[in-house]
């Protein structure tokens, strides 16, 4: 709670992507969180944040080469929409309804990330993993 209360109170204000993937130990057993200002990064570099799915559209192709590549293209894109999905699963819902909240992050979301952050230390498991539903369900039912 600490770091995320100076993070807060510091120039960068807000994480915006806090999961458990961004929390890590360090030799004397003190939780750091890393990957902090990627969003100020983007903003000050004007630049937009990688989309958060991507499609592939096949063709019909005559080259069984490039009818190869498309579809490893397709398998890799699955798997990232996939992994974009569960990254999701740390997002507050008043930020998944809302692209340009998403974009920006708030100090309320980093909270929201904090409580699943929790969660998962509980029970001892990933967010949601007492639900059936899939990353998208939980998604969408948000």
């Amino acid at each position: 709670m600490w770091g995320m209360r100076y993070l807060h109170s510091s120039l960068v204000r807000v994480h915006g992507f806090l999961t458990s993937y961004n929390c890590v130990i360090d030799a004397r057993w003190v939780l750091k969180i890393t990957d902090y200002g990627i969003l100020s990064i983007y903003h000050t570099q004007g630049l937009t944040l990688p989309p958060r799915s991507s499609k592939v559209c096949l063709q019909e192709t005559v080259d069984e080469t490039v009818c190869m590549l498309l579809s490893i293209i397709q398998t890799f894109s699955h798997l990232l929409y996939q992994h974009q999905m569960v990254e999701l699963l740390w997002t507050a819902p008043e930020l998944l309804r809302d692209e340009s909240l998403r974009r920006h992050g708030t100090q309320a979301g980093d909270v929201y990330s904090f409580a699943i952050i929790m969660q998962e230390v509980l029970v001892r498991g990933e967010p949601y993993c007492m639900l059936t539903l899939s990353p998208e369900g939980i998604i969408y039912h948000a």
